[in-house]
C-alpha cells in the first residue's frame, strides 16, 4: 500500500479532544487541502502526520508501514514539512541550506544541482548565494519548498504556505504545490487561501475533531 494513510486518530489537549475518529489517506500525485477555523486543530494534524506527536489513539501508516515518533530514518525522510518557522539557517545562503539538508538525507547534491532547485520554485540564480536572512516572506517559503524537493520527500505537509506572500508569490506557490504532485509528490497543506485551494484535488473542512469533504460548486449543482 502506498500513500500517508491516518486510520480512527484521537489526539486530546488537556482533556479536551482536538481531533476524534479522524482518518485521512493522501496518495502520491495528488493535492489535498485541509481547511478549518483557528484553533480547530490543524497544526496539531499536521504533527501527528509528520510523525512529531504522538495520538493517543488510532494508526499512522506510511507506504503500510507503521509511521510515529520512534519511525526508521529511512521512513522519516519520505515526509517532509513546512510550518510556520521556515526550517533553514538564516546564516547560510539557500544554496548552503540546500547542500547541507541534502547530505543530512543521505542525498549529497552538487552546488548546480542546489541552484536548479531553487530556480525551479521561483528564486533567481542570483539570489540562491544570498543569506536567507536577507530573504523576503516570500523567498523564505519557496526556499524551504526547495529544501523538501532536495531531500526527496515524497509526501509534502505544509502549515499556511501563503500566510505573508503577494498575489505573484501564491501563485507561483500554488504552481509549485501543482507541480510536485504532477510529478508523483503527495501534497497536503492546511490553508484559508481560497485561490490556494482551488489547485487542491480535495479540500477538507476540519470541525468538531473530525473531518468532512468540501463539495466543489459544480458537485453541488
Amino acid at each position: 500500500t502506498h500513500g500517508l494513510e491516518a486510520t480512527n486518530l484521537a489526539f486530546a489537549i488537556e482533556r479536551r479532544f482536538v481531533l476524534l475518529d479522524l482518518s485521512l489517506s493522501l496518495r502520491g500525485g495528488e493535492v489535498v487541502a485541509v481547511a478549518g477555523a483557528n484553533g480547530a486543530g490543524k497544526t496539531t494534524l499536521l504533527s501527528l502526520l509528520a510523525g512529531d506527536t504522538t495520538p493517543d489513539r488510532g494508526e499512522i501508516r506510511l507506504d503500510g508501514f507503521p509511521f510515529g515518533l520512534h519511525a526508521p530514518a529511512d521512513l522519516a525522510r519520505a515526509i517532509g514539512t513546512v510550518g510556520h518557522l521556515p526550517g533553514l539557517y538564516l546564516d547560510l545562503s539557500a544554496i548552503e541550506n540546500l547542500t547541507l539538508f541534502a547530505a543530512l538525507a543521505g542525498r549529497p547534491c552538487s552546488r548546480e544541482a542546489a541552484i536548479e532547485a531553487l530556480v525551479a520554485v521561483g528564486l533567481a540564480a542570483s539570489d540562491a548565494a544570498r543569506r536567507v536572512r536577507h530573504y523576503s516572506r516570500g523567498m523564505v517559503q519557496r526556499a524551504a519548498i526547495a529544501r523538501l524537493a532536495i531531500c526527496g520527500a515524497r509526501y509534502w505537509l505544509l502549515d499556511e504556505p501563503s500566510t505573508g506572500l503577494d498575489p505573484r508569490g501564491c501563485a507561483v506557490l500554488a504552481q509549485t504545490l501543482r507541480a510536485a504532485a504532477d510529478a508523483g509528490r503527495g501534497v497536503l497543506f492546511v490553508s484559508h487561501d481560497p485561490g490556494l485551494l482551488e489547485i487542491a484535488d480535495r479540500t477538507l473542512d476540519l470541525d468538531n475533531g473530525q473531518l468532512k469533504t468540501r463539495q466543489r460548486p459544480e458537485a453541488a449543482r
